[in-house]
């Protein structure tokens, strides 16, 4: 088997000498290339003289055919394993005692594939959850209340048992079921040997008690929903689950079937998203603004009721974040996992926000950025009328320094840091 390495938002073509020169896919793999090519997810393109790939923000490994293609990140290690248990919340558990000493070299799904472990011991040392779960069966000896109505269905009583209806406290339960299916998909996922073996033992200390299920989204979406109180303890290994379920497969938006992928591949897009929600949330000070996700700015677009035969619904503009102070919009942000530093603002990106900055005559409009370098400065972007030159709107690229936020929400007594550097991101 052929074996690619590159970063997130690299590109190789083939040259002669290297790994890509001459080689092809086959026909199946041609199709699952096509399928993530559509989605985004990674350009695999055959040119008369080999491949041609080309990385964004997906990273993970997929095999097409014979070939497999791996895609780092540039954050990796303990500094990318501190950013993902914040963004989602997950507990400051101890990891296994085998993983300390090599973290850094763990592929990204293995990273969570560790959380995963010890989320799951800490579940199981605990005591796994036991819900009263309704059991129909022919006893000798009757419990519960009898079910005449199973009675009547055989012909009467014409064996030495008797169709009763009981409840009884097992672990057997959905959560428990989908916990032991994650951890099989995680031996599905993984390559670690240690990692495997710490697995299959999790798995073999459910298996007499929990039932095997075949995990899909519908089961994890009524998970997530059930839990209450008492079982609040299992809301973060159910989002590691999640997280390992989705990058496994592509779901289309008009269709529930979910195309299986021969490998993961996570959204780094999706991740840096959801830890700029966390840190601004909790950083941005609350007295004076409010931090808005996923704000729709309604009646920018429209279309004429003249001329809308097909009666279509009026496109939105969604930036990822808005600022309000005293109820008006002062920013507009949108997360971008692209190093704007060190590659070129994409065309599509600055007209997406140039209609942001549009949008409200006073309104900043910022991409928020990772990048690993600590010397990137703001950069902004006017927009003039080119006819009188004057100053119309701006777009600013703002860096975050994903090693200063591990720095901030790591150590102790960093909250006045943290706070400062919220408010220059969203709003200075």
């Amino acid at each position: 088997m052929s074996k690619i390495e590159l970063q997130e938002w690299e590109q190789r073509i083939p040259e002669k000498g290297n790994q890509l020169y001459n080689l092809f896919l086959n026909e199946s793999a041609r199709e699952t290339a096509q399928i993530i090519s559509k989605r985004g997810m990674l350009d695999v393109i055959e040119l008369k003289n080999g491949l041609s790939i080309s990385a964004n923000s997906y990273v993970g490994k997929i095999s097409l055919g014979d070939i497999q293609i791996d895609i780092k990140p540039k954050i990796s290690g303990m500094p990318l394993y501190k950013l993902l248990k914040y963004a989602y919340g997950l507990r400051n558990l101890e990891i296994l005692s085998q993983a300390k000493h090599s973290l850094d070299e763990f592929p990204f799904c293995d990273l969570i594939i560790h959380q995963l472990c010890a989320e799951a011991e800490e579940l199981i040392a605990r005591g796994l959850n036991r819900r009263y779960i309704r059991i129909a069966n022919n006893i000798e000896n009757p419990r519960g209340r009898i079910d005449f109505r199973a009675i009547a269905n055989q012909g009467g009583l014409i064996t030495p048992v008797l169709a009763c209806i009981y409840f009884e406290r097992m672990e057997d339960s959905l959560l428990n079921r989908i916990l032991l299916a994650g951890l099989r998909m995680g031996i599905r996922l993984t390559d670690d040997l240690y990692l495997r073996i710490k697995l299959n033992e999790l798995c073999s200390q459910m298996l007499n008690v929990v039932s095997v299920i075949e995990l899909n989204r519908d089961l994890l979406l009524t998970a997530l929903c059930s839990i209450d109180r008492l079982t609040d303890h299992y809301k973060p290994v159910l989002e590691i689950i999640n997280i390992l379920f989705e990058s496994q497969g592509i779901q289309w938006e008009d269709s529930a079937e979910q195309i299986a992928l021969h490998g993961y591949m996570f959204d780094m897009n999706l991740f840096f998203q959801s830890l700029m929600s966390k840190f601004l949330h909790e950083y941005i000070d609350r007295d004076n603004y409010a931090l808005l996700d996923q704000y729709v700015l309604w009646d920018m677009f429209s279309y004429n009721p003249e001329y809308n035969p097909k009666g279509r619904r009026q496109p939105t503009l969604r930036p990822d974040f808005a600022i309000k102070k005293n109820g008006r919009i002062v920013s507009l942000l949108d997360a971008k996992y692209r190093d704007l530093w060190e590659t070129p603002l994409p065309s599509e990106m600055l007209y997406q926000l140039a209609v942001y900055a549009f949008s409200g005559r006073w309104s900043k409009s910022k991409i928020l950025y990772p990048t690993l370098h600590e010397s990137a400065k703001v950069q902004k972007i006017d927009i003039r009328d080119p006819v009188t030159d004057g100053l119309l709107a701006q777009v600013i690229l703002q860096p975050v320094l994903l090693n200063y936020i591990v720095e901030l929400i790591s150590q102790r007594g960093k909250y006045k840091k943290a706070c400062d550097y919220a408010h220059l991101l969203a709003i200075e």
